[in-house]
């Protein structure tokens, strides 16, 4: 549930920024362990919570991470990399194809439905290599339906994660100009920490259980929330105009007028 804090939060956004997995997606780990099987394929002992310091960073920007942690005093090889990247990328694309845990977040469609409804926009954002989103999209029938208005992808952009450019470019497509008017919704450090720094009116946690308490003191989030559904309790939203209703008393009164005449 949300924290006691958001009860203060005012106004709504008038673009919420999300990330595709984690948030609009739920992968239950199913990301983690393809990135660990890579590594463990190359010889490298590589467990899933390891392998989470990879996840939110485009490209091999990850593997070298993990290399380095792995390695302190060898600088990770460029070629060893760029083979532990394209074997993670061709398991992610076997498990988002077959793996039954990587779904929708529960709610997450009617949620931004909602938020659509409010007159807010919703955008989404990935640090994934293109061929997996594209396997999620169709499997998910996003490619055809997507329950956000448009998503850019890290290789998209001059300056991913970390950088300012993703949030920057959803801003651009949505015709947002007011980044006080963004709301970025994440379950990692790096998903917050450039939202934080680029200055979003809200930057919202959606705890997954894999941050510490000094991670997510460190991140200073608007709001905790359990579950991405929870959003929609963050804000406060005026009553949608219910225009069915609303013809149809002009029809009685129209009516009306006419009998009058007569």
């Amino acid at each position: 549930m949300p924290n006691d804090s958001i009860s203060s939060i005012q106004p709504h956004p008038s673009l919420v920024v999300m990330d595709l997995f984690g948030t609009l997606v739920e992968y239950n780990e199913a990301i983690r362990g393809a990135l660990a099987a890579a590594f463990q394929a190359h010889g490298e002992r590589v467990d899933t919570d390891l392998a989470g310091m990879a996840v939110g960073y485009p490209g091999v920007q990850g593997i070298h991470r993990i290399l380095r942690w792995l390695h302190p005093h060898e600088q990770p090889h460029a070629e060893s990399a760029r083979s532990i990247h394209d074997l993670a990328v061709k398991e992610c694309c076997r498990m988002v194809a077959y793996s039954s845990a990587i779904q929708p977040a529960n709610g997450v469609v009617r949620l931004c439905e909602l938020l659509s409804r409010a007159g807010v926009k919703v955008a989404a954002t990935t640090t994934l290599d293109a061929a997996v989103v594209k396997v999620l999209l169709r499997r998910l029938g996003w490619d055809e339906h997507p329950p956000f208005s448009t998503l850019v992808l890290a290789e998209e952009v001059e300056r991913p994660t970390p950088g300012p450019d993703l949030i920057l470019e959803c801003m651009r497509r949505m015709e947002v100009l007011d980044v006080e008017r963004v709301a970025k919704v994440a379950c990692n450090v790096i998903g917050l920490a450039d939202a934080k720094r680029l200055g979003c009116g809200w930057n919202v946690l959606v705890d997954c259980g894999t941050l510490t308490t000094d991670q997510i003191a460190a991140l200073a989030p608007t709001a905790i929330l359990d579950q991405v559904s929870d959003l929609a309790q963050v804000w406060t939203f005026p009553a949608a105009t219910d225009t069915a209703l609303e013809d149809e008393i002009a029809r009685i009164l129209h009516r009306s007028s006419q009998d009058g005449v007569s």
